[in-house]
């Protein structure tokens, strides 16, 4: 396990020292802090706090562009869905409030790459749990949070944006 953590470790690194603008290196070390602390607070009350979204929304202000206002547009495929679910452990308010915060701080392009990473792993995770709960033979049904899964995919379009990969 010692070199899977020292992988970890030096990616870490690799992000945080990214960005020649201190703007944009603590813009990137705050947001993936308050998208760890979402991913933390979801899956223990299943809730994203409004103080978070606001946080990660207000990063959109240390390096800003008025390109990246757009990225709020992600949110609509998110409150669709949220709108048109009648069941209570649906998509919830939180994860449309996530996409658009974080569609703020990373821009539209950047932000559908992380909608895309993020539920392609929700997808993954969902389908991988139901083979293991039916080779066991439990049917229960139980939702999981979408936040981690979205937090993780932003994580991941950040640095794909700050590598120069996404416009």
């Amino acid at each position: 396990t010692i070199p899977f953590f020292r992988h970890w470790w030096s990616a870490w690194k690799k992000c945080l020292t990214m960005p020649a603008d201190p703007a944009a290196s603590l813009q990137g070390i705050l947001f993936f802090l308050l998208l760890s602390a979402v991913s933390v607070w979801d899956i223990r009350c299943r809730r994203i706090p409004d103080f978070l979204q606001a946080g990660i929304a207000a990063l959109a202000l240390l390096d800003f562009s008025p390109d990246h206002l757009a990225g709020i547009l992600c949110m609509i495929p998110y409150l669709a869905v949220a709108l048109f679910s009648r069941k209570k452990e649906g998509i919830g308010g939180g994860d449309v409030k996530l996409a658009g915060s974080t569609g703020l701080v990373l821009g539209l392009p950047a932000a559908l790459t992380a909608s895309v990473a993020g539920l392609s792993c929700f997808i993954l995770f969902g389908a991988g749990l139901s083979l293991w709960k039916r080779a066991g033979e439990k049917e229960t049904r139980s939702p999981f949070p979408v936040g981690p899964f979205l937090a993780a995919g932003c994580m991941c379009a950040y640095v794909m944006k700050m590598k120069g990969l996404i416009v």
